[in-house]
């Protein structure tokens, strides 16, 4: 394959990872909570080509000696866009959303993940009179102190202050009301955020390892945060995914794949065209 077909052939494969990444965005137009991903591209190997070995190889030479020749482009990085979605009003009082950088905090039991996603459930601990507040995948939503959110199944109604304070009051009159602290995180580097299915993320190694380093910090929003990061209830966050600008970049990507099948077939007919000449 000739440096032109080579070219052609390795930008047509990174462009197709770009659709996939468009289309994913696309099927997630009305995932709660979801956020966008962009593909950026960078260049990929680029070959200098100097003297050639033997003074007689160079007679007739008509390119630049050190002419810098590319393989095409490759797929740079593919970047979480963590800007806010629209609020979409569900007056459930299950339901809640984080206004800013922050994510829920959720646990399977082994690992845990940060979602966007709040449309939680009320799921009933076995054997017990207790129920656990847990995300649609059963992950339990954790609280300030990394424990599960627990409370007594009779409860009347749950309240959320925009600093993550959680009351759960009861239907018997003379029982306290629950006070719990939610549990936030900020992500300094949404880029390394790893996708964990079900609507979730993860970051490589471990929590404290991402605390020593800035890139996690644990907030508790009872203390003082500017209002930078507040906690709503009765409606979800929606997906920030611009339908409109996703299919504008569709088709501009499906327009340099059809020009790169272009460059290879101009490069077949050149090809083609010398074989005949030296026939």
């Amino acid at each position: 394959m000739n440096i032109q077909m080579n070219s052609a052939a390795n930008s047509m494969r990174e462009l197709q990872k770009k659709v996939d990444v468009i289309a994913n965005n696309i099927s997630n137009v009305n995932t709660n909570g979801y956020k966008r991903q962009e593909a950026t591209f960078s260049d990929a190997l680029v070959q200098s080509i100097t003297k050639q070995a033997g003074a007689e190889n160079e007679i007739g030479r008509l390119t630049p000696n050190g002419l810098r020749i590319g393989s095409g482009v490759k797929i740079g990085q593919t970047a979480l866009r963590n800007e806010q979605g629209a609020l979409q009003q569900t007056g459930r009082q299950l339901d809640f959303n984080i206004q800013g950088s922050g994510f829920f905090r959720v646990s399977n039991g082994n690992n845990v993940f940060y979602t966007k996603d709040g449309s939680f459930q009320a799921q009933p601990v076995l054997n017990s009179n207790r129920v656990n507040l847990v995300t649609a995948n059963g992950d339990a939503v954790l609280d300030i102190n990394n424990n599960p959110i627990s409370f007594d199944a009779d409860y009347s109604s749950i309240e959320v202050g925009p600093n993550g304070a959680i009351e759960i009051s009861y239907k018997t009159p003379d029982k306290q009301a629950d006070q719990v602290q939610l549990s936030v995180a900020d992500i300094t580097r949404p880029n390394l955020l790893e996708k964990a299915g079900g609507n979730r993320y993860q970051l490589p190694d471990t929590e404290g390892e991402q605390i020593a380093n800035g890139t996690l910090r644990i907030i508790d929003l009872s203390a003082q945060n500017g209002g930078a990061i507040r906690v709503g209830q009765n409606a979800l966050e929606g997906s920030n995914v611009d339908l409109t600008e996703e299919m504008t970049e569709l088709i501009a990507t499906q327009r340099l794949i059809q020009s790169q099948g272009k460059a290879i077939s101009f490069a077949d007919d050149m090809m083609g065209l010398t074989n005949s000449i030296r026939g």
